[in-house]
């Protein structure tokens, strides 16, 4: 199904540019481009398409601990590497109790050595030994899931892109599941179109797009990459995603959110 803040959005753009249409209709004057396309978007009458631009890869990246905040080192709208450190915890706690569960380890661990070894010489009972090789395998538990707490205590970034906003700041106490951040990747863009479910016919993953888009008036080649399996029953809608192609290194690719009206060269209407 088609996500309902999208339909929202994109079926509420084709509304509003459709009443501009009728206003300036009435009064003589030429439509602007914006009213045509709702007009179009609505009618199927021409190849346009209300658009907006999304992110393949962004996140809002929570807490899984309780604990202080002692490190926030990237900025808002700062970038940053895959792996780069993007939060950091006050661990101390959690740490002592990591070197406390290992050297409980390597005592029970010495423990079944010693009760082995005097098996060989029947001088143990066999439920003494499995009694502590099952010990030794509690304290190997414990000590392994207090590491894993230990690796929360700081949060990498999962992929290369920037900083949109710090919902917690350094030196704050927060709480499991917490938001602290978000990120995104400015660099993975795709565009989500929503279309008249009769154009599904023609438009196929693999044909050419354009986007314009309305803050900037830049036009950005791309292609369908597939096509969402369901229909809107209401406004006889279908959601298509598109994929940009960026021309230059130089040239960087629209925002994430900014929104315009894809065209379809070579489709037959």
């Amino acid at each position: 199904m088609m996500h309902p803040p999208l339909l929202a959005l994109l079926l509420a753009a084709a509304m509003a540019g459709g009443a501009a249409h009728a206003q300036t209709a009435s009064a003589g004057a030429v439509p602007t481009p914006a009213s045509r396309l709702a007009v179009d978007t609505a009618t199927g009458g021409s190849g346009q398409a209300r658009a907006i631009v999304r992110a393949v890869r962004e996140a809002t990246l929570s807490s899984r601990l309780a604990a202080r905040i002692t490190q926030m080192p990237v900025r808002e709208g700062q970038a940053f590497n895959e792996g780069t450190l993007l939060v950091a915890f006050d661990c101390e706690r959690q740490l002592a109790e990591a070197r406390a569960a290992a050297a409980a380890v390597q005592v029970q661990s010495k423990m079944v050595d010693t009760n082995r070894e005097l098996d060989r010489f029947e001088s143990i009972g066999k439920n003494d030994l499995l009694v502590s090789i099952a010990q030794l395998d509690k304290v190997t538990a414990e000590a392994e899931a207090l590491n894993a707490t230990v690796k929360d205590c700081r949060i990498v970034a999962p992929f290369q892109g920037r900083v949109v906003q710090h919902l917690a700041r350094a030196h704050e106490a927060v709480s499991p599941s917490q938001p602290l951040l978000k990120i995104v990747d400015p660099d993975d863009l795709e565009v989500d179109i929503l279309v008249p479910s009769t154009w599904l016919v023609r438009l196929k993953p693999g044909a050419p797009l354009v986007l314009t888009v309305d803050e900037t008036g830049g036009r950005w080649k791309g292609q369908i990459e597939r096509v969402t399996p369901s229909i809107d029953p209401v406004s006889r809608t279908a959601r298509i995603v598109g994929k940009l192609q960026q021309p230059n290194a130089s040239t960087p690719l629209p925002l994430p959110g900014m929104s315009g009206y894809a065209s379809f060269p070579g489709r037959t209407h």
